[in-house]
C-alpha cells in the first residue's frame, strides 16, 4: 500500500494524549486499537510517513487489523478516514476530543467514507451480536442522569455499586450501568446480582462487568434465576471442558454450549466422562474439538454407555476386533517370474537321460565299424 496522508484538527509537535481520549475511549477499546491510535499521534507529531503495512508490521499485526482499528476510531468519531478510487485508505484525520467524550471533525462535504466494520474477536459470531448490542450505547445527559437517580430502584442499584466495587462511580460508570438498565432491560435484582457475581470473581472493572451483562443479554438472560443457572453451567460444565482443551480466557460459543448441555441433559453423561471424552479427542487429533468429541459421545451414547465400565468393556472389544482380525492372503504378484511357465525338472532328467543314452550308443556303434 502507498503511504497515507495525516492530518490533524489539533497540530502539536509533542506527543500528547489527550485527557478525554484516557478517560472515554481507552477504558472501552481492545489494546490493539490504543496502540494504533497511540501510534497515529506519534506519526503525526514528527511528521514520519505512515502506511498500512508499516504499521501492521510494526505490532507484528495483519493489515486488516489495522484498517478494523482504523475503522473502529472512525465509528467512535476520533479519526476520519478518507478512501481513494481503489477503496484503499489515503488520508487520515486526527480529529480534536472534546470534553463531553465526543469529538469534533473538519470534513467537507465532498470527503468519501465507509462505515466501520465490525471488530473482529476469537468468536467472531458471538462478538458481532454483542458489538450491535454495543452500538445501541449512547451517552445519558445530566439532566437524563438526574431523571434516573429521581427513581427508588435505580438509586439503590448504583448505591450497592459503589459498595460493590469499592468506590464512587465516576459519570463513565453511571453511564455504562444505566446502558445496563435502560437499553438491556436488566431490572434492579438482576444488576445487582451481576454486580455480585462479577466482583466474586474478581472483576470490579466496569468494562467487564459491561461485557457479562452483554452477553447475559445476548443469551436472552432477563432474570436472576437464568442467570445463576447459565453461571452455574459455567462454572460446573463449560470452564472444566474449555480447560480439558485448553482454552482459557474465554467463555464458550452458542454452539459449544448446547454441546455441553446435551451431554449433561440429552446423554446424561458425568464431567468425568466428558473430559475423558475431551482428553480422547486432545490424544487423536492433537487440538481441541467440540465436533470430534461430540462424536465420541453420541457414539456411547448409542450404545447405552452409563459409566467407565461400560466404557472399558467398548475398548476391550474394539481391541479384540482388531487382534482377531483374520489378514486377508497375499495376492501373487504379477512379474515376470512369476508368469513364466515352470518346466517339470523330473520331466527334464528323463529326457535328457534317454538323449546322452541314444548318444553313446551311436558313439559304439560307430567304433564297431
Amino acid at each position: 500500500m502507498t503511504s497515507i496522508k495525516l492530518k490533524s484538527t489539533n497540530i502539536t509537535r509533542d506527543i500528547l494524549v489527550p485527557y478525554e481520549f484516557l478517560d472515554y475511549y481507552m477504558p472501552e477499546a481492545r489494546g490493539e486499537y490504543v496502540k494504533v491510535y497511540l501510534y497515529l499521534l506519534k506519526a503525526i507529531s514528527s511528521n514520519s510517513d505512515f502506511s498500512v503495512n508499516k504499521i501492521a508490521d510494526i505490532f507484528d499485526y495483519t493489515e486488516n487489523d489495522i484498517v478494523r482499528a482504523l475503522k473502529y476510531w472512525q465509528k467512535l468519531g476520533v479519526i476520519q478516514l478518507q478512501f481513494d478510487s481503489s477503496e484503499n485508505i489515503s488520508e487520515i484525520t486526527l480529529n480534536q476530543i472534546s470534553k463531553t467524550g465526543s469529538a469534533t471533525t473538519n470534513i467537507s462535504s465532498n470527503t468519501k467514507t465507509t462505515p466501520a466494520a465490525p471488530v473482529s474477536n476469537d468468536n467472531l459470531a458471538q462478538f458481532n451480536t454483542i458489538s450491535s448490542i454495543k452500538s445501541k450505547k449512547r451517552t445519558y445527559s445530566s439532566d437524563e442522569i438526574s431523571a434516573f437517580r429521581a427513581k427508588p430502584d435505580v438509586s439503590e442499584f448504583l448505591y450497592m455499586a459503589e459498595k460493590y466495587i469499592g468506590k464512587p462511580l465516576s459519570s463513565t460508570d453511571v453511564n455504562t450501568i444505566l446502558f445496563i438498565y435502560d437499553e438491556l432491560n436488566f431490572d434492579a435484582d438482576l444488576i445487582e446480582y451481576l454486580l455480585e457475581y462479577c466482583v466474586e470473581n474478581n472483576h470490579r472493572s466496569m468494562h467487564y462487568i459491561e461485557k457479562v451483562a452483554i452477553n447475559w443479554a445476548e443469551e436472552g438472560i432477563s432474570s436472576v434465576q437464568e442467570a445463576q443457572a447459565s453461571t452455574e453451567l459455567f462454572s460446573k460444565a463449560c470452564y472444566p471442558v474449555l480447560k480439558a482443551f485448553g482454552l482459557n480466557g474465554r467463555n464458550p460459543a452458542k454452539v459449544e454450549k448446547s454441546m455441553i448441555i446435551k451431554w449433561i441433559n440429552t446423554y446424561g453423561f458425568s464431567m468425568d466422562i466428558i473430559l475423558d471424552a475431551c482428553d480422547r479427542t486432545m490424544n487423536s487429533i492433537h487440538k481441541p474439538s467440540f465436533e470430534y468429541a461430540d462424536s465420541i459421545l453420541s457414539n456411547w451414547s448409542k450404545k447405552g454407555v452409563k459409566s467407565f465400565k461400560d466404557i472399558e468393556q467398548l475398548d476391550l472389544a474394539r481391541a479384540n476386533k482388531k487382534k482377531n482380525a483374520t489378514p486377508k492372503p497375499a495376492s501373487p504378484s504379477k512379474n515376470s517370474f512369476n508368469n513364466f511357465d515352470q518346466r517339470n525338472m523330473s520331466e527334464d532328467s528323463d529326457s535328457l537321460e534317454k538323449m546322452l543314452l541314444q548318444r553313446s550308443n551311436q558313439t559304439d556303434s560307430n567304433q564297431d565299424e
